[in-house]
């Protein structure tokens, strides 16, 4: 349904954003961190707060750290003491780098990547900074995050631990014992060490982990200077010395990175993908309920069954599942959710993957004029409605373009309006009416009501929409020439859609977006 003069933008425009993630607060007992330079307050250590800075920022992080204890010496009561010390501390944050931008944070998927156990040293530092590459690398061998890898911006948020080692896993009775031995041992076992994220082997094979509110600490610091590294709570945090890993709660904890772990626990991180192995005699007590994994053995009730039913290959009912021998089921013998020498995901944790990023991020990057208002163009004008759409690394999304002849009384030539611009200019930049009208904050496309998309869109679809490099990225706009239209009263919708195959049943409409205008064209 549709209203004469379209307000219906007011709500979207104006509503408050959804409120964080879980994790996002800061964890009890750590200081709020605080912006590396104050906007308006500043005393007398603010020149060599600012030349430290300065260090840390060219990668001189010794001597940043020497400069900074000086000025905490100097300057006991510095305005700048809290972000002095968090930068200078044994355990420290070091600043942040952009190991991929892709795009506006509003309208991408912001992953943090940090490394614990790397002392401040040039070597180890050099090291992390590595690893932090080879998050990528591993990552983009699945295909989902690898075609869509232009979905996504990924930060390396660079920390210093003072030691270099992952605490065992040891019960309080273990611990005490090798305490008492170590008071007549010559080389002492440790059991603590002093690291940024404070990595255990906490898993019962040891599996590595770092401490969640410690993680967080590091993101909220790094946010004072990028707010987009905090702004989705997507972590992957990697420990020198940790094996394995353990994911969830939006944080991929692995050891060394150059191995599918970091797919496996992205997978339960991001996608919330459960396990596909099993190692545990026996079934579970209570429900198991996820895309890939359930107490469900029929083939027509499980969350698969579109898989079964077009016979896809390789897809089943195997039961051993979310680590239980015995009364789970996985859709596949061979996954990145079973076995860490997998690295790719099978059909259905893609497909699952595929719709986990666009419930974040809409097909259409850009759009201008501003859907669902007035616009008003001349007959035979340049004037362009024009949108610009996601592109995958080696797909492009299909644009279609509907127009539906309007009665005259619907759209008064007196009502307020914009005007299209023309095709030379026409490229829309990131604003916030555009976020919340296409944006993922939060995730919303996911979890909005889409039934209207289950709706063919109105009109008739046209042809003599054109093609357009546009823009600083030269990026591929769809531009549909409004000065092609007859005078008169329109509505015009575009339809941008991902063509991906894997993906067979996407019930919210997710691969799909559309943007409507009401038109008055006139002589």
């Amino acid at each position: 349904m549709r209203t004469p003069v379209l307000l219906l933008l007011a709500t979207a425009l104006f509503a408050q954003d959804p409120p964080p993630p879980p994790g996002q607060e800061l964890p009890p007992g750590f200081v709020e961190p605080e912006s590396a330079e104050p906007a308006v307050s500043s005393d007398a250590s603010t020149p060599r707060y600012r030349d430290a800075i300065e260090l840390q920022r060219k990668g001189k992080f010794q001597a940043a750290q020497k400069m900074m204890r000086a000025i905490l010496e100097d300057h006991p009561a510095s305005i700048h003491k809290k972000s002095l010390e968090q930068r200078s501390d044994d355990n420290a944050y070091l600043g942040y780098e952009a190991l991929k931008q892709s795009g506006p944070s509003g309208k991408r998927i912001d992953v943090a990547i940090m490394g614990d156990g790397f002392t401040i040293d040039p070597e180890d530092q050099q090291l992390q900074e590595k690893w932090a590459e080879l998050c990528l690398d591993v990552l983009f061998s699945e295909k989902a995050f690898g075609e869509y890898r232009n979905y996504f911006n990924y930060w390396f948020v660079r920390l210093a631990s003072l030691e270099e080692g992952v605490d065992p896993n040891l019960s309080p009775e273990e611990k005490k014992r090798i305490e008492e031995r170590n008071k007549g041992r010559s080389r002492k076992r440790k059991t603590d060490f002093s690291t940024a994220l404070d990595c255990k082997a906490a898993g019962p094979q040891g599996q590595v982990m770092a401490d969640p509110r410690l993680v967080r600490f590091y993101t909220r610091i790094a946010a004072t200077e990028e707010p987009a590294i905090d702004d989705d709570g997507y972590v992957i945090a990697f420990a020198r010395f940790g094996i394995l890993g353990m994911g969830g709660g939006g944080i991929a904890n692995v050891g060394r990175p150059d191995k599918s772990v970091t797919v496996h626990e992205f997978g339960h991180a991001f996608v919330g993908l459960l396990d596909e192995y099993a190692v545990n005699p026996g079934a579970p007590l209570g429900p198991i309920k996820a895309p890939n994994a359930t107490k469900e053995s029929d083939p027509e009730k499980v969350p698969w069954a579109h898989f079964l039913k077009k016979k896809v290959a390789n897809v089943g009912v195997f039961e051993g599942g979310a680590t239980f021998q015995k009364g789970v089921f996985r859709p596949a013998r061979t996954c990145a959710m079973n076995s860490a020498g997998h690295t790719g995901f099978c059909p259905v944790c893609r497909e699952t993957a595929i719709l986990r990023i666009y419930s974040h991020v809409s097909p259409i990057d850009s759009v201008t004029p501003m859907p669902e208002l007035l616009v008003r163009a001349k007959v035979s004008s340049e004037a362009v409605l024009s949108v610009t759409p996601m592109k995958p690394l080696k797909h492009d999304l299909s644009v279609s373009w509907y127009v539906e002849r309007l009665p005259d009384d619907v759209i008064s030539t007196d009502a307020p309006a914009q005007v299209a611009p023309a095709g030379k200019d026409a490229y829309g930049r990131r604003s916030e009416a555009f976020a919340r009208l296409f944006g993922r904050l939060g995730g919303t496309r996911g979890r909005a009501e889409r039934g209207l998309y289950d709706l063919p869109p109105e009109g008739e679809l046209v042809t003599f929409a054109v093609k357009k490099k546009v823009g600083p990225e030269a990026a591929t706009s769809s531009q549909l020439p409004l000065g092609k239209l007859k005078p008169g009263r329109w509505w015009v919708t575009v339809v941008v859609k991902d063509p991906v195959t894997d993906v067979l049943l996407d019930p919210k409409h997710l691969l799909e977006e559309r943007a409507s205008w009401p038109v008055l064209v006139t002589p």
